[in-house]
């Protein structure tokens, strides 16, 4: 029996996972919602002025960590200690950078060096949050037994989800009453941090991890037609995701009257905070939904089978998206709003699953392959955000954009069936049959 075998997985392992990758959603969220908001007034303060080629300039530097995690991999993989293990060392390490690098923000920042301080500040928290993120999906593969995998990676993906969409409006609707202050939030986001950093050394992990050999172990993995149909089944899953969850909220605060659509121009009115307010709440419904999806798809991805929970969520993103074609009062767009969310996190929780287990073909290297993974999937939503954005020039029509987005749901389908079964299911189909039976 080896030592891998002999760790007893246990349930506060889950919640261990949950809270990191909670905050994970909550540093994303930050940079992307509060910080922007937080340069303009700091600039305003100063008397200066700043362009969108500023903008640009800082969110491309501040998130080159994210597309660099590949790298990451391999280093979380190859390297560890004897005392920690091969995953510990790099989560905690990178947090408790990441950590210090939040809580000392405000005391260096000042409105003449706001741009650079945020900048590079920016960038090695992002170091810090990506590098953990590589090895905490190593870590879960390690450890997790494959029939609790589903389940695992649905949840700490649901929770980080609610905080990416909804942690950035929700701060922002408190800073504009008044209830808090930027810098609160960046130290106590820095505490945070360093908190469930240290919390990572309560979750055991065997010590004999296995020898990476960097060029045998790389090219494995795509020199293989399984991998590369799993690569391809990341990058369609993926296509239609982010593009939902945009325009979604967009589309609703339009049939509230929020935001005025000329054309195919969109307008703001005047109250300023009732926009933040709505957008806050439209995003935390959907959140809410993508996390009871999540946990209910990884729940039936373990009990039933992979295979029934990724064709079950194929099918309830689809009818939810089309359920926006129905002529609908703002209030019954806001369940279908729940419904698309529901249907978003069972479809990631079943993806997860499949992925997951196809990774633990790989032990040597399997943070390095999930990282592979998601590249493709980010790479699908990027696929996904272009082909939106002609749909809508050619059409102006968000009921061709539904349509649109209804059918290309389906299209992961087809690498998905090319994949052989047995490489992704924790039980083989009979088993779950018989089971079913009785």
């Amino acid at each position: 029996m080896t030592e891998q075998e002999k760790i007893e997985y246990k349930s506060s392992y889950t919640w261990i996972f949950s809270i990191n990758y909670f905050n994970q959603g909550l540093v994303t969220s930050i940079l992307s919602v509060i910080v922007p908001i937080y340069i303009l007034l700091m600039i305003a303060e100063g008397g200066t002025a700043i362009t969108p080629t500023d903008v640009a300039y800082i969110a491309s530097i501040i998130t080159i960590p994210w597309a660099v995690k590949l790298f990451f991999g391999i280093f979380a993989d190859k390297y560890g200690t004897k005392s920690l293990g091969r995953r510990r060392p790099w989560i905690l390490s990178t947090l408790l950078v990441s950590g210090v690098g939040w809580m000392i923000l405000p005391f260096l920042i000042t409105p003449g060096n706001v741009l650079f301080i945020i900048t590079v500040m920016g960038f090695l928290i992002n170091c810090g949050t990506a590098f953990s993120d590589t090895a905490l999906d190593g870590f879960i593969i390690d450890i997790c037994p494959k029939e609790k995998l589903g389940r695992v990676l649905g949840f700490v993906w649901g929770l980080r989800s609610i905080e990416t969409i909804a942690g950035g409006p929700v701060l922002a609707v408190l800073i504009v009453l008044g209830q808090i202050s930027v810098n609160a939030i960046f130290i106590a986001e820095g505490i945070l941090t360093v908190f469930f950093a240290i919390s990572i050394l309560v979750v055991n992990e065997k010590k004999d991890f296995p020898k990476v050999k960097l060029k045998e172990n790389f090219k494995g993995m795509f020199n293989n037609s399984r991998d590369w149909k799993t690569y391809m089944f990341a990058l369609s899953n993926n296509v239609m995701g982010n593009v939902i969850v945009l325009f979604l909220a967009m589309f609703i605060l339009i049939e509230m009257g929020v935001i005025q659509m000329k054309g195919r121009n969109i307008t703001l009115g005047e109250k300023t905070l009732e926009v933040y307010l709505f957008q806050a709440n439209v995003t935390l419904i959907i959140a809410i939904g993508i996390m009871v999806g999540a946990i209910i798809g990884g729940i039936i991805a373990d009990k039933k089978t992979r295979k029934f929970a990724i064709y079950s969520g194929v099918l309830l993103t689809t009818s939810s998206i089309l359920l926006l074609l129905i002529p609908a009062t703002w209030t019954l767009l806001l369940f279908f709003t729940v419904l698309i969310g529901f249907a978003l996190g069972w479809r990631h929780s079943a993806y997860a699953a499949v992925v997951g287990q196809l990774a633990k073909k790989h032990p040597e290297m399997d943070s390095t392959y999930l990282s592979i993974a998601n590249s493709f999937t980010n790479f699908g939503a990027t696929l996904g955000l272009l082909l939106t954005g002609i749909i809508f020039q050619i059409f102006g029509s968000y009921a061709m954009l539904f349509v649109f987005l209804a059918i290309i749901s389906n299209v992961s389908l087809i690498p998905f069936l090319a994949i052989d079964a047995e490489d992704y299911e924790h039980k083989s189909e009979k088993t779950a049959i018989l089971t079913d039976i009785k």
